[in-house]
């Protein structure tokens, strides 16, 4: 046995010295670099110098305080705040100048973006910030983005975009896609206080498509980002805004989330013009004029539950074939539950409750008979002429 032993020796010594070397290695792989004084290690006294220096980071911390700085992410990093003493707020403000235009959205459109995260290397990962886009300069006819992912991987969490207002032209958060179709995560954020769309899911060419004229859709092909919208928390207090739009993607996950507003005209809780496999569910839809807008045939809306609107709860724009809209609660709203605005449907729409509205469905198709609750409600289908 003990002859064995000795022998097996060096090759266990070898292994060990492997796996020690391996996980130098890998360790020496993580670079850290901090912004702030805070804590220990190399310094930077800007987020942008240290998203500039070579080699580049693989995380970057952020100590508590207000940048004004607009940012640029080209590299592979995950940009986190961090927490020191009794404070825990890294609030990216604008500079002084105001924010320059630094992009090019929806195609062709001018856009000065806060955060710019651009045509990446690899997944960025935002965390723990405020982006801030107060006194923001943004010229005439320039759209404002708090936070863009364009053609670029990664994860937004507990990231708050706030006071994108400019000329009626502001986003929160926009991810667009591409040929690359990105996987893009957004979670736990909040987005308020913009005057165009809160939180935004687009092809290359923007929007154009699901924002145009009632009801005109165009042919999106698949393969242009992948995304999932989960736990976060809209609130617009503008006219003609749309708090979430998802279109132009392999796969929206979009669950958890609650889309508010106070009820002002022309706002939608959410707009969806996405391919077919999105499942738009358990999201909660408060005080917007129209709960959800369905654009495209192949989404799905199940579960989901909207209360005190001042229009319809669903508007259904398109003729369905695959598309489900079950389970779905609408409750306390001005005018009707579901209308579906004379289109085909045949039994994919089934099994919602309508508690305490006008009429359940309105411009309801020849021989629809959907089996749901209705609580307070006309059980009426004002059938189409």
């Amino acid at each position: 046995m003990l002859r064995i032993l000795f022998k097996l020796m060096p090759a266990l010594l070898i292994s060990a010295f492997v796996f020690a070397f391996g996980a130098q290695e890998l360790h020496a792989t993580t670079l850290t670099y901090i912004v702030g004084t805070c804590k220990a290690g190399t310094q930077f006294t800007t987020i942008q110098a240290a998203l500039n220096k070579s080699p580049s980071a693989n995380v970057i911390e952020v100590c508590p305080g207000t940048y004004p700085e607009q940012l640029t992410i080209i590299n592979a990093v995950t940009l986190e705040g961090i927490a020191s003493g009794n404070s825990a707020q890294v609030r990216i403000t604008s500079p002084a100048g105001g924010l320059v235009t630094n992009a090019t959205i929806n195609g062709s459109d001018p856009a000065a973006v806060h955060v710019f995260v651009k045509n990446a290397t690899g997944a960025v990962n935002l965390t723990n910030l405020t982006v801030d886009s107060s006194n923001n300069k943004v010229m005439s006819f320039v759209f404002l983005v708090g936070v863009l992912y364009q053609h670029s991987p990664g994860t937004v969490n507990h990231v708050i975009a706030v006071h994108q207002q400019a000329n009626e032209l502001g986003y929160g958060i926009y991810m667009e896609g591409g040929s690359s179709n990105p996987s893009v995560t957004v979670e736990n954020c909040s987005v308020h206080d913009f005057d165009f769309g809160g939180i935004y899911v687009t092809g290359p060419l923007g929007p154009t498509d699901i924002a145009g004229s009632s009801g005109f859709t165009s042919d999106i092909p698949t393969g242009q980002i992948t995304a999932k919208v989960e736990n976060n928390f809209v609130n617009s207090a503008n006219e003609d805004t749309i708090n979430m739009l998802f279109g132009s993607s392999t796969v929206d996950t979009v669950t958890g989330n609650i889309s508010l507003n106070s009820g002002l005209l022309g706002t939608f809780g959410m707009t969806v013009d996405a391919n077919t496999g999105t499942v738009i569910s358990g999201n909660t839809i408060i005080g917007t004029q129209t709960g959800i807008s369905l654009e495209d045939d192949g989404p799905s809306l199940k579960s989901n539950k909207m209360y005190a609107l001042t229009g319809d709860g669903i508007f259904l724009n398109v003729n369905l074939k695959t598309s489900q809209i079950t389970g779905n609660t609408i409750q306390d709203t001005s005018f009707d539950g579901i209308d579906l605005n004379c289109k085909t449907v045949g039994t994919l729409v089934n099994s919602n409750t309508f508690d305490y509205l006008v009429f359940g469905y309105i411009l309801a198709p020849t021989g629809f008979a959907g089996s749901n609750t209705y609580i307070a409600t006309q059980i009426d289908f004002s059938a189409c002429p």
